[in-house]
């Protein structure tokens, strides 16, 4: 009984590392993720107003979070502090240190949104009038050494439980359009 077991959890150990190479180098991929070590190349200066902590892209535009469609793909790019005044950015190239993909739950009850973050599969309290969602989030966590107050770059989108799933790097480029350059290291084995 307790080969039989070892067997079964060996096949599908096994079978998971196998699916999970297949992504490796898809940029189509949501499974594939942004190597550590690739670089983000900012191509103008941007401006983080004040009280704020970053600014959005989505379709390659700067856009206030009001004009963000969060059911498609778009960035946030972050500072590490909100300051009273503005913020200027300037073009820079930065070293991506670490990537995380998170799944952030939220509830949306008609004005007000709540949110919690989710440690595997997400169970919310529904509301009569309020549907559940989640925000699919690739956060990629940025160094300066000319800029170190510059803090990471988030993407994601808003889906279903039933059927989201975290933007692709070819997704993230197109949000980011001309304003910032993603370039992948190679996977080190």
């Amino acid at each position: 009984m307790m080969r039989t077991i070892l067997l079964a959890a060996v096949m599908l150990l096994t079978a998971c590392q196998t699916a999970y190479e297949g992504y490796e180098g898809n940029v189509n991929s949501p499974y594939y993720l942004v190597p550590a070590g690739s670089t983000l190349v900012q191509h103008q200066a941007l401006v983080i107003p004040p009280n704020r902590a970053g600014v959005f892209l989505q379709g390659g535009q700067v856009l206030p979070l009001s004009q963000i469609n969060q059911y498609h793909p778009y960035c946030k790019f972050e500072v590490l502090r909100v300051r009273d005044a503005a913020q200027a950015v300037r073009a820079d190239s930065y070293v991506i240190k670490k990537v995380v993909q998170e799944i952030t739950d939220t509830v949306d009850t008609g004005r007000i949104r709540l949110a919690a973050l989710s440690i595997g599969m997400g169970v919310l309290a529904r509301e009569k009038d309020g549907a559940s969602m989640e925000t699919y989030a690739t956060r990629l966590y940025l160094r300066s050494d000319k800029q170190p107050d510059v803090y990471r770059l988030s993407c994601g989108q808003w889906a279903f439980p039933a059927t989201g799933q975290h933007v692709t790097i070819r997704e993230m480029r197109v949000a980011l359009g001309g304003v910032f350059t993603l370039r992948l290291a190679a996977n080190k084995r």
